[in-house]
């Protein structure tokens, strides 16, 4: 029996070295119940751990905000929100990047 992949596409840019943004594509093998961040977690883990997002031993209470993105446009808490299929993963604000899935506080 095949376990279910999904695509997960992941904002991808670095404000030190990228002139423009891009989205990676990655397979991930999909559980149910499986968070946005247990995707990144995956995906960190073993297929690129050049990807940057917010990640600590606090995560999956839905307390600090920190993972705060957007799950296929919406936005919302990567460590709360269930991803049932396909997704797509973007900064809470592309014009705070810091580099990928990670913006600076505040300000512009």
């Amino acid at each position: 029996m095949s376990q279910k992949q999904i695509n997960v596409k992941i904002y991808r840019y670095d404000a030190s070295q990228d002139s423009e943004s891009h989205y990676d594509n990655f397979l991930v093998p999909w559980e149910p119940g499986m968070s946005a961040m247990d995707v990144l977690d995956y995906v960190y883990q073993n297929l690129d751990s050049t990807v940057a997002y917010y990640d600590h031993a606090g995560c999956a209470l839905g307390i600090c905000a920190r993972c705060a993105g957007k799950i296929n446009g919406k936005s919302g808490l990567l460590c709360q929100t269930i991803v049932e299929g396909d997704v797509v993963l973007d900064p809470a604000s592309e014009k705070r990047v810091v580099k990928d899935l990670v913006c600076a506080k505040g300000g512009k």
